[in-house]
């Protein structure tokens, strides 16, 4: 409904999705309305004037959301000269910014070192020594119980062959 509203409709959809809708709106009467709505209230904002804000208005947003934080400084002594040679680093977006950096740069060096330091590499090796090891001497224990009841199987269907060829030789007979 939005799309037939505003036109955006493909051209070789729009005689598709007009006459769809259509018919939805003959058997739905919510829908009818709604669309009844969309389109007064269309047709008001298309009424209404464009309003250009006052110059004043528009210096005022601007003053209030940009350039107007102030640091306030000591003028007298070294602490003076400080504070006016780092008053324009100051600013809350450069120092948001600066702060924002300085956090990536220590979450990521951290991260790296943290992977790099040798206790911990030496005790995943080790770890993954032991789990190797222990998954190879599990394998090899457990041959013999996989080689008797492979033999198991194995003289259970001898002894069934030679029963289905018994009975074979009896039913010939």
């Amino acid at each position: 409904m939005a799309d037939y509203l505003d036109g955006a409709l493909a051209a070789h959809d729009r005689e598709h999705d007009r006459e769809g809708l259509l018919g939805h709106l003959n058997s739905c009467p919510e829908c009818a309305a709604l669309l009844a709505d969309a389109e007064t209230a269309l047709a008001f904002i298309e009424r209404a004037a464009d309003v250009d804000p006052s110059p004043a208005l528009t210096s005022r947003i601007l003053k209030s959301t940009s350039g107007s934080w102030t640091l306030k400084l000591r003028n007298g002594g070294v602490r003076g000269w400080i504070n006016r040679a780092f008053a324009p680093v100051l600013q809350p977006r450069l120092v948001f910014g600066a702060m924002l950096t300085l956090m990536s740069v220590a979450l990521v060096t951290h991260g790296v070192l943290a992977s790099l330091d040798p206790a911990r590499v030496w005790a995943s090796v080790d770890d993954r020594t032991h789990r190797v090891w222990y998954r190879a001497v599990k394998n090899y224990e457990s041959m013999p119980l996989v080689y008797d009841v492979r033999l198991q199987i194995d003289d259970w269907q001898r002894q069934q062959q030679e029963s289905d060829e018994d009975r074979a030789d009896s039913l010939r007979r």
